[in-house]
């Protein structure tokens, strides 16, 4: 369904998404942060090997995420 633009009474413009759309795009974001940890995680063991675990298991609780198994 393509996205019209329309506006409100005050002139701004709005996007009208379906929900579906909108949880494809959120779940999209939450891939992203989730691959984003992993390639953080390989860095980390690349460079900081004592404090890998440490770095990464921050990063997962900043996140709010698990890391990679």
């Amino acid at each position: 369904m393509p996205e019209a633009p329309a506006h409100e009474t005050d002139g701004n413009p709005v996007k009208e998404l379906s929900v579906d759309h909108i949880r494809t795009r959120v779940a999209g974001a939450q891939q992203d942060v989730q691959d984003s940890l992993s390639l953080a995680e390989t860095r980390a063991e690349q460079h900081l090997q004592a404090q890998a675990a440490a770095v990464t298991a921050a990063l997962a609780r900043v996140l709010d995420l698990t890391p990679a198994p």
